[in-house]
C-alpha cells in the first residue's frame, strides 16, 4: 500500500517564520514529538533545508504522525510537508524556507543527541 500526502502549507511572503504556539503548546507539542520519535523513528537525514524521516508504520503511529504533521500545519504555516505511506513504514519530508536554518538545526541537534548520530 502507498499513499501520498502532499498537502503543503506555504506561508504568503509577508506571514512571519514564527510558530503561531504559545510557549506552553509549543512545548506540549514538542514532547509528543519527541515521544513518537523514541518510540517509532527508523532515520533522518537533511538535504538543504529539507529534513526527511522514516518512521516505523505500526500500532497507532500512523494515526499520531498525521496528528502531529496536521498540528504543525496549523501553527508553523511556513513549513511544507510531505507524507509517504507505505508498506512498512511512512516517509516525512519536510522543508523548512530560508531564514528558519536554526529551527531546521534544532530539530536535527535533538536526533543527533537522542541517537549520537
Amino acid at each position: 500500500m502507498t499513499t501520498t500526502d502532499s498537502g503543503s502549507s506555504h506561508a504568503a511572503a509577508a506571514e512571519p517564520l514564527a510558530c503561531t504556539l504559545d510557549t506552553g503548546d509549543q512545548q506540549a507539542l514538542l514532547a509528543r514529538w519527541r515521544e513518537l520519535k523514541h518510540d517509532s523513528l527508523i532515520s533522518e537525514s537533511r538535504d538543504g533545508l529539507a529534513l526527511t524521516s522514516v518512521w516505523q508504520r505500526r500500532g497507532d503511529v500512523p494515526e499520531r504522525l498525521k496528528a502531529l504533521v496536521e498540528a504543525e500545519r496549523l501553527c508553523c504555516t511556513f513549513l511544507s510537508f510531505e507524507v509517504e505511506e507505505l508498506d512498512q513504514v511512512i516517509r516525512v519530508r519536510t522543508v523548512f524556507p530560508a531564514g528558519t536554518e536554526a529551527l531546521l538545526e534544532s530539530f536535527t541537534d535533538e536526533h543527533r543527541e537522542k541517537t549520537g548520530s
